[in-house]
C-alpha cells in the first residue's frame, strides 16, 4: 500500500499497526501540509507515535475511534483529546501545562511533565491508572487527577510521602528509584491513605520498614532491589498480618558498600562472579575517565572489550543485559562528551555479545 503524508510516497503495508510519524520516521514533512486522510488507508493502525506542535493530529485521531494509543515527545501549549477514542496516552515533555482527556482514557504516563501542568479527566481520573515519571525532576501530581487509584511514580534517589498528599482513591502504589539511595521520607504520609491495597518499591535501598504505617487495607507489598536486613525487617514487620509479601533481588551490606552505585550491582542475581567482573570494568572506565586528559575512544572501546572478555567466559550477556551494558556505555560517553551517533558506532564495532 502507498501512502504520502506530505513527505513523498512511501510503502507500508496495510496490516501495519503501529505508525512512527515522529519527525525520525521521515513519513510527514518537517514544515508545511499534512494529508491525514492517508490514515484511512491503513485499517489495522492502532497506535501513532507522533512529536512536536499538534498540526492537524488531534483532528485525525478524531475520525479513527479504533486507534486506542497515543505516544507524542514534544508537545506544546495545551493538548485536548476529549474528541479522540483513545485509551493509552504517553506524552513526554514539560512545553504542555494544560492536558484535557476523553472519557474513553484508562492509562496516561507523563514523563518529565510541566510542575504546573493541569489535566482535566472524568470523575477526576477515577478509572485511570496514572504512570508518572519525573525521575530526578520536581515531582507534582497534576491538577485535576486527585481521584487516580493506580500510581506508578519513577523517580530520582528519594521522594517524599507528602507528595501524594492530595491524592483521595490510592489503591495501587508503585515507586521505583532510578538512582541510589531509594529512600521514601515522610513515610508516615502513606497512612491518610487507608485504601491502599497494594504497595510495590524497585531498587528502594534507602528504605526504613519501621516507619510504615498501619494500612488497614494493604493486602500485598512487594519489592525488587533492596538490602538483605530491610528484607528480613519487612518479613518481621508483617508477621501474622494479612499482607502477601514478594521481596526478590534482595543484596548484601557487602556488596553494595562496593557497588551500590554501580549500573550492573543487579547482576548478581545472575552470578557473583559475573556480576563482580562487569561492576570492576564499570569502575576502571571511571576511573580512566577521571585520570588526566583520557583518550576517549580507547576508554570505551576498552570498556567493551573488557565486557567481550566477561561475556565468552561466563556466557550470561542475553538481551536484557545488553541493553544495560549499553545504557552504562552511553552514560560513560556522555561523561566524555562523546556524540551519541559516534558512541553507538564504537559500541556496535567493538561489542561480540
Amino acid at each position: 500500500m502507498e501512502v504520502d503524508f506530505g513527505a513523498g510516497p512511501r510503502r507500508l503495508p496495510r496490516s501495519i499497526e503501529v505508525l512512527n510519524l515522529t519527525a525520525a520516521g521521515g513519513l510527514v514533512p518537517a514544515a508545511g501540509r499534512i494529508d491525514w486522510t492517508q490514515l484511512s488507508a491503513l485499517p489495522a493502525l492502532r497506535t501513532v507515535e507522533w512529536s512536536g506542535p499538534d498540526r492537524g493530529l488531534v483532528d485525525a485521531l478524531a475520525t479513527r475511534s479504533d486507534i486506542g494509543f497515543l505516544e507524542w515527545h514534544d508537545a506544546v501549549g495545551e493538548v485536548d483529546l476529549r474528541s479522540t477514542g483513545l485509551d493509552t496516552v504517553r506524552l513526554y515533555g514539560s512545553a504542555f501545562d494544560s492536558l484535557r482527556l476523553p472519557a474513553s482514557i484508562r492509562t496516561l504516563l507523563l514523563r518529565r511533565p510541566s510542575a504546573s501542568l493541569r489535566v482535566e479527566a472524568a470523575d477526576l481520573g477515577e478509572w485511570l491508572d496514572l504512570r508518572l515519571f519525573p525521575y530526578g525532576g520536581a515531582l507534582s501530581v497534576p491538577t485535576g487527577l486527585t481521584r487516580v487509584p493506580t500510581l506508578w511514580l519513577w523517580v530520582g534517589a528519594e521522594v517524599s510521602a507528602r507528595a501524594l498528599s492530595g491524592l483521595t482513591n490510592l489503591r495501587d502504589l508503585r515507586l521505583t528509584f532510578e538512582s541510589p539511595p531509594g529512600v521514601v521520607s515522610d513515610l508516615a504520609d502513606l497512612g491518610r491513605h487507608q485504601r491502599l491495597h497494594h504497595l510495590r518499591m524497585d531498587d528502594a535501598y534507602g528504605l526504613d520498614p519501621a516507619a510504615l504505617p498501619e494500612l488497614s487495607s494493604l493486602r500485598g507489598l512487594s519489592t525488587h532491589g533492596t538490602r538483605h536486613t530491610i528484607a528480613q525487617a519487612l518479613e518481621a514487620r508483617f508477621e501474622g498480618e494479612p499482607v502477601e509479601l514478594s521481596i526478590t533481588g534482595a543484596k548484601s551490606e557487602a556488596w553494595l558498600a562496593d557497588y551500590l552505585d554501580n549500573p550492573f550491582r543487579d547482576w548478581v542475581e545472575e552470578s557473583e562472579p559475573f556480576a563482580r567482573a562487569a561492576c570492576e570494568a564499570y569502575l576502571e572506565a571511571v576511573r580512566s575517565i577521571e585520570s588526566v586528559a583520557p583518550d576517549a575512544e580507547r576508554v570505551l572501546r576498552d570498556f567493551v572489550a573488557r565486557l567481550n572478555a566477561i561475556d565468552e567466559e561466563h556466557e550470561l550477556i542475553d538481551t536484557f543485559y545488553r541493553e544495560q551494558a549499553g545504557d552504562a556505555f552511553d552514560a560513560l560517553a556522555q561523561r566524555l562528551g562523546v556524540p551519541g551517533p559516534v558512541a553507538g558506532d564504537w559500541f556496535d564495532e567493538t561489542r561480540e555479545f
